[in-house]
């Protein structure tokens, strides 16, 4: 299987959790679909257009944390839809109103990336390589603009491996096994869109496990591919 990797970084990173309109939690890594989204941003695709090409049959996707996660709070600017849905209809300054979200601070991530479609598979690589994009990414909303770098300037061709007692370096479907748990990390799991329908509605949710300061996982045995010098699992 051919994967190509970068790394992906800014100042914040907001990622909404969408159980209700009104959540300020961020999940503390992007979701699958939002990752699809920041892929698609450096290729250019246009906004719903891409979905097919990220079902579970045409792509892999996997994510490393680097940067501990650190969450921070500021005050986002919402419109006031307790007095009217229209800005119109409010007078004075009661058009807005803050509302106290939760914000990743210093975050970095790296995502590997598999595409079925080859000439698609190419242009992002070069797009990579070259350290361009044709829309800005950025981490969750458009406040929070990302840098990225390809990884090792190269496409990986990697083959499926299974061993016990492999220390995973990506972040962990709950359905690849068996955790072990080590004294000084910090565990956590999630549960997060993973693919869109058409209509952009959450076909499938994804449940994961991960170590917040980006400690290797250890499993006591799973499928991963070998990517450079990380042990990751595609899903």
């Amino acid at each position: 299987m051919n994967i190509v990797a970068f790394d992906i970084w800014g100042d914040y990173a907001y990622f909404r959790r969408g159980y209700t309109t009104t959540s300020t939690i961020s999940y503390p890594f992007p979701s699958r679909t939002t990752i699809t989204g920041i892929i698609s941003a450096i290729l250019g695709f246009p906004r719903d257009s891409y979905y097919e090409l990220f079902q579970s049959e045409n792509s892999k996707i996997g994510l490393k944390i680097i940067n501990p996660i650190k969450n921070t709070r500021i005050n986002l600017n919402y419109i006031n839809t307790k007095l009217s849905m229209n800005l119109s209809d409010i007078e004075g300054n009661g058009k807005r109103t803050q509302v106290l979200a939760e914000f990743i601070k210093d975050p970095k991530y790296r995502i590997y990336v598999s595409l079925k479609n080859e000439e698609i598979m190419n242009k992002l690589y070069t797009l990579l390589n070259e350290h361009k994009s044709i829309y800005t990414p950025c981490l969750g909303i458009s406040e929070c603009i990302a840098d990225f770098k390809i990884v090792d300037n190269k496409i990986y061709n990697v083959k499926l491996q299974n061993e016990e007692n492999v220390n995973i370096d990506s972040i962990v479907p709950q359905n690849s096994g068996k955790i072990q748990i080590e004294k000084g990390k910090r565990y956590g799991v999630i549960k997060s869109p993973g693919f869109f329908n058409n209509d952009r509605s959450v076909s499938q949710f994804l449940e994961f496990y991960y170590e917040s300061k980006g400690n290797p996982i250890k499993l006591e045995s799973c499928e991963y591919y070998k990517i450079g010098k990380d042990n990751v699992i595609m899903y």
